[in-house]
């Protein structure tokens, strides 16, 4: 029986020692990787949050994200110290598509292995939308067309309806629609036409759905329409050129016009007037007679009253002299 029980024990004390010499001989544990929440999310970046403990050996940690398990992309890694405490980490990663599912999970690597923490997801926020606008040509002739295009970006910007507001000279009315509203193009665009604009007027582009976007306003200016005609009167000695022309909207009478002469690259006046005081046909018109012997070019410049409309210059013409 005491053999027995010696031998028990020597089997005892050998198991023992092989115990020890196994404990020893296993490898230190890898890292952990807590993978935690996405943070502070917009449409084109994200904060990803996690935690880990590099049991005893320096570790490097980052995250892996994509759209899918596969990921694809890492961000910047971090630097962890040897030590046996936990420690929180975060990264921002940016570049990200609007309104889109992400995966995301940390990864924790040091000389002892690599662990890598649960998959999560997050879905980035959708482009809030915006309107731009622009009008041309700007300024534009009295009566003539003007286009009024721009650009609904943000998600969800294809197909939708948009209006065109004006609110005319003096600006005190404040915007009221015009015409019909119409749907963007796949792209966001649109493109609303004016025929014949006869006054300054502030224009805006509204998203008529939920949410109200509105765009800036853009000031169209509506310059005079000014004509000019010469004819040669007068005698070799006594030589004359009469100055003729229209100007458009009627309402400008008694404005002040300026016949200028091109001497070299700049525009010199010669001569001035006021416009008659009644309208003819629903134009203003003017006449003068200018002497001199030379020919060259010329032009009137024609300055404002009502305000609602722009100063403006009629076309150059060519004027023939006198030998």
């Amino acid at each position: 029986m005491r053999r027995i029980i010696k031998l028990t024990a020597a089997a005892f004390s050998l198991l023992a020692v092989g115990g020890a010499a196994a404990f020893a001989a296993s490898p230190p544990p890898a890292p952990t990787a807590t993978t935690g929440a996405a943070t502070q999310i917009t449409y084109q970046s994200a904060v990803l949050e996690g935690g880990s403990n590099p049991e005893g050996a320096a570790t490097e940690v980052y995250f892996v994200y994509g759209t899918t398990t596969a990921y694809g992309s890492t961000s910047t890694p971090i630097q962890l110290s040897a030590g046996k405490v936990t420690t929180n980490v975060s990264a921002t990663v940016t570049g990200l598509a609007a309104y889109t599912t992400y995966d995301y999970r940390l990864v924790a690597v040091s000389a002892n292995g690599t662990t890598k923490g649960t998959n999560k997801t997050f879905k980035t926020a959708k482009i809030p939308l915006s309107l731009q606008i622009v009008a041309s040509p700007n300024p534009v002739v009295y009566g003539g067309l003007v286009t009024v295009a721009g650009t609904l970006a943000g998600t969800g910007n294809a197909n939708r309806a948009v209006a065109l507001q004006q609110n005319p000279f003096p600006y005190t009315a404040g915007f009221t629609q015009v015409g019909n509203s119409e749907l963007t193009s796949s792209t966001g665009a649109y493109t609303f036409t004016i025929s014949s604009l006869e006054i300054s007027t502030e224009y805006r582009v509204i998203n008529v759905s939920k949410p109200t976007v509105v765009s800036p306003i853009v000031a169209e200016t509506d310059a005079l329409a000014v004509s000019i005609h010469t004819r040669g009167i007068g005698t070799r000695a006594h030589p004359a050129t009469r100055f003729t022309g229209t100007v458009a909207p009627g309402t400008e009478t008694d404005a002040k016009y300026a016949i200028q002469e091109l001497i070299g690259k700049t525009w010199k006046l010669i001569a001035g007037g006021i416009t008659a005081n009644a309208p003819r046909n629903g134009v203003v018109p003017f006449k003068i007679v200018v002497r001199f012997r030379h020919g060259g070019f010329f032009r009137v410049f024609v300055g404002t009253v009502e305000g609602a409309n722009a100063e403006s210059f009629s076309a150059p013409v060519s004027v023939r002299g006198y030998p």
